[in-house]
């Protein structure tokens, strides 16, 4: 992925939460190595989910599953 603040390119897939956090195992946040800037992954976060599926809902269709910055 692509940092939308710096231009950064990283894969997102290798990222590993800092150990002593205690929601390392089911945080919702990607950081991007470079510079700090943090933005939801909406693969782990269950109101990015309840929103996507209330939109779908009023809009009558599906939408793309892409990263929501």
């Amino acid at each position: 992925m692509q940092c939308p603040l710096c231009g950064f390119e990283f894969d997102d897939t290798q990222m590993v939460c800092h150990t002593s956090c205690a929601f390392s195992q089911h945080c919702a946040i990607i950081c991007c190595p470079n510079c700090g800037y943090q933005m939801a992954d909406v693969s782990k976060s269950v109101l990015a989910l309840k929103l996507r599926q209330a939109m779908e809902r009023l809009t009558g269709h599906r939408l793309a599953k892409e990263r929501v910055l």
